[in-house]
């Protein structure tokens, strides 16, 4: 329940921060607003939103070069090799002995202390970690991995078959993959040209909102090349809408939204 409050807490955050629509904004059904980068200004909170063509943004690359990066909840497993008697691995109680990086991003280790984990990599934890434990002991072999993903997560909201919140892990997610961990689209509800990521730009003074039209084969190609972040909600649109607000009023009231959320997160 606690989880759950958290996540609803977060997402009204999202929406308030980064979402809010303004009456009579809207964008038509065609695919013509898409021909050139759109900035929409949002007069309640004064920022300007850019609408983007997912095929504006496609990295074939990104999967290759993509390093997860630890985060505030997640929880490591840290093994000490050659030192039994210290660091015993056999009889150890998986769910004990694993590390949960606290609210200010840090892990406790024996001998060690409090040590920063957050925004890092697991080689540079790791590495951290020999650094450390070599002031007590010589040429320690230290393993880490992260044993439970949980401080980051994108929202697949909308005319989903099923609406589904998708923990990130060391393997990027998608577009495509997030839409099939979702069961595809809803074949009797779904705008398969009407896919939209909201993303909040927190280094940027302006928040994005790309489009992907998903009526063809190729345009799951180019999913499959979309990376999504942290945060970010997929919603696919219903059928028949034509009109912005009347896309973002979806997710209002909050209350119908929120429960949207409940019932995604109650199976996990």
């Amino acid at each position: 329940m606690n989880m759950k409050k958290k996540i609803n807490l977060a997402l009204v955050f999202i929406l308030i921060s980064g979402c809010s629509i303004a009456p009579g904004m809207h964008m038509e059904t065609d695919s013509s607003w898409l021909d050139d980068s759109k900035y929409v200004h949002i007069d309640s909170i004064d920022k300007k939103v850019r609408l983007i063509n997912i095929s504006e943004t496609l990295d074939i690359s990104y999967g290759s070069e993509y390093v997860y990066r630890i985060g505030i909840g997640d929880q490591i497993a840290v093994t000490i090799w050659g030192l039994p008697e210290i660091f015993p691995i056999n009889n150890i109680n998986t769910d004990l002995n694993l590390r949960r990086v606290d609210a200010n991003g840090n892990i406790f280790f024996p001998y060690v202390g409090l040590i920063e984990a957050k925004g890092k990599s697991q080689d540079e934890l790791r590495q951290d970690l020999t650094n450390r434990l070599s002031e007590y002991f010589t040429s320690p072999q230290v393993d880490v991995a992260i044993a439970r993903f949980n401080s980051q997560q994108v929202f697949v909201l909308g005319e989903v078959t099923k609406p589904k919140k998708i923990n990130i892990t060391d393997i990027p997610i998608s577009l495509s993959y997030a839409i099939g961990e979702s069961f595809g689209l809803n074949t009797n509800t779904a705008s398969a040209s009407e896919v939209f990521i909201i993303r909040q730009n927190i280094s940027e003074s302006d928040h994005l909102i790309f489009h992907a039209d998903l009526r063809n084969p190729s345009g799951f190609i180019e999913a499959g090349s979309f990376y999504l972040e942290n945060n970010d909600i997929v919603y696919v649109n219903s059928s028949g809408t034509a009109r912005w607000n009347k896309v973002i009023s979806q997710f209002f009231p909050f209350s119908t939204f929120l429960n949207s959320i409940d019932n995604l997160t109650s199976d996990n």
